[in-house]
C-alpha cells in the first residue's frame, strides 16, 4: 500500500468514526431535514403565484354571474314597468269609453277585441260581448275615435265586428263641410271610398265624414273620417273619393256598441 493511498484510508476511517459519533449522540441522520424549509418556501411560493394568478379569473367570474344575475332582474322590472304604463295606458282609454258613454243614450255595452282579422277577404274583429251583454245583430261599434262597422253575428258572450273596411260593408254619410251626401263602401284596404254622391266633385281634401242616419243602420253624427284624395275618374265620369278612417281596426283594443235612438 502507498503512502497515499495510506492517507486516503485513514481520512475515510477518521470520518466513518466521526460520523457514528454524532449519530449515536443525536440520532440518525436526516440528509431532507436540511433542504425542507427551502422546499416549504418554495411551495408557499407558488400557491400564492397561483392564487393571483386565479384570482382576477375568479373575480371575472362572479362579476359575470352578477352580471347575469341584474339583467334578469332589470328584464322582470321591464316588463312589470311595460305592464304599469299598459295598464295606464288601456285606463286612459277606457276612461275616454265611459266620458263618451254619458254623452250617448244609445250606448250598450263596451267590449275588449280578442281577435283581429283583417285580410282582403274578411275585415272583420271579435270582442268579448254577446247578446247575453246585450248585443246583437247590426248594432253599431265606433271607438271614441270614430265608426267601426256593425255587429255580424252575436253570440252569448262574443260578437264578431264587420269592419268598414269590408268589401261588403256600406254606410250613409255626408260631408261636415260642404253637407254633400254620399254611400261610404269598404274596398278591402284601409281607407274606404265615397260613392253615388251628389256634387262629390265639391269634395276636398281634409273634408270630414261624418254618418247621415238616413240608412236604416248607423246613428246620425258619428265621425268616420277624412277625405285623403278627391280626383275626377276620366273613364267612370264620377269623382275617385277616397276616405281615412278616424278609427284604425288595427290599433284598437276596445270598443262601443250602440244602437239607434228609438225615434230613428
Amino acid at each position: 500500500m502507498t503512502k497515499r493511498s495510506q492517507a486516503l484510508f485513514l481520512v475515510y476511517l477518521f470520518f466513518c468514526i466521526s460520523l457514528m459519533s454524532i449519530q449515536s449522540i443525536k440520532g440518525p441522520l436526516q440528509p431532507l431535514f436540511f433542504i425542507r424549509y427551502p422546499l416549504n418556501y418554495i411551495n408557499e411560493a407558488v400557491t400564492s403565484l397561483i392564487y393571483y394568478i386565479k384570482r382576477p379569473f375568479v373575480v371575472a367570474l362572479n362579476l359575470e354571474r352578477q352580471n347575469e344575475q341584474l339583467k334578469k332582474e332589470l328584464d322582470i322590472l321591464l316588463l312589470k314597468k311595460q305592464e304599469y304604463e299598459e295598464t295606464i295606458i288601456e285606463n286612459a282609454r277606457l276612461r275616454q269609453l265611459l266620458d263618451l258613454k254619458q254623452q250617448v243614450p244609445e250606448y250598450v255595452t263596451t267590449a275588449k277585441v280578442i281577435l283581429k282579422n283583417p285580410d282582403m277577404w274578411a275585415q272583420t274583429l271579435e270582442i268579448n260581448k254577446g247578446y247575453k251583454d246585450g248585443v246583437t245583430k247590426d248594432m253599431t261599434v265606433r271607438t271614441v275615435q270614430g265608426l267601426i262597422g256593425k255587429i255580424k253575428r252575436a253570440d252569448a258572450h262574443h260578437s264578431i265586428v264587420l269592419l268598414l273596411t269590408d268589401v261588403s260593408s256600406s254606410a250613409a254619410v255626408k260631408s261636415q263641410d260642404n253637407r254633400t251626401e254620399a254611400i261610404l263602401v269598404g274596398v278591402g284596404e284601409d281607407y274606404c271610398n265615397l260613392k253615388h254622391g251628389v256634387d262629390m266633385e265639391k269634395t276636398a281634401v281634409g273634408d270630414i265624414i261624418i254618418t247621415s242616419g238616413l240608412d236604416s243602420l248607423y246613428p246620425a253624427g258619428v265621425p268616420v273620417g277624412k277625405v285623403i284624395s278627391s280626383e275626377k275618374n276620366p273613364t267612370m265620369f264620377e269623382q275617385d273619393v277616397k276616405v281615412a278612417l278616424f278609427a284604425n281596426p288595427q290599433k284598437i283594443d276596445e270598443v262601443m256598441v250602440i244602437t239607434r235612438s228609438r225615434d230613428m
